[in-house]
């Protein structure tokens, strides 16, 4: 699948398996969140790995199309909603993936909005950043942190919600 020209900055191929290995099963039947989608990658994995759903968020108009475009000649569905990724839609979702630029420098708003979005009970989310940062200086009050995973210059931290 060609990537949309710009500022899109793909995760690796070894931390996006490791991420659907994280969270194995739950993936069946899961309504998937894909933030800051850039490419839609993790959107039409989802779906290919049996996702009911997926909803890609971004705010470039371009990469929406180029996502639309793939999703059309797949034949898939995948949402596309332009916009701020940390206002999530208010849709309820089961997974989660958020992949901010490396010079993001709203993690604490995006947790919160992430914090504040209907989830499913137990529903989880994740959050790509740096390796050897910590991008969180609140306390989300509905998600819980589970674990973090690394990946060379890739960290994911993993949330899970309120039973």
């Amino acid at each position: 699948m060609p990537i949309p020209r710009g500022e899109v900055r793909p995760t690796s191929e070894r931390a996006r398996q490791a991420y659907f290995n994280i969270i194995g099963d739950r993936i069946h039947g899961a309504r998937f969140l894909d933030l800051f989608a850039g490419s839609g990658i993790f959107s039409f994995e989802a779906l290919s790995r049996g996702a009911a759903t997926a909803t890609a968020v971004d705010s470039s108009k371009q990469n929406l199309a180029a996502i639309a475009r793939h999703a059309d000649g797949f034949g898939v569905a995948v949402k596309t909603i332009p916009g701020d990724a940390t206002l999530p839609p208010g849709d309820e979702f089961d997974l989660v993936y958020a992949d901010p630029p490396y010079d993001f420098g709203r993690y604490d708003d995006l947790l919160l909005g992430l914090d504040g979005m209907k989830l499913a009970p137990e529903g989880v989310v994740a959050v790509e950043h740096r390796r050897h940062t910590s991008p969180f200086t609140v306390e989300p009050k509905r998600l819980a942190f589970w674990r973090r995973a690394e990946y060379g210059e890739v960290w994911m931290t993993f949330f899970i919600g309120e039973k």
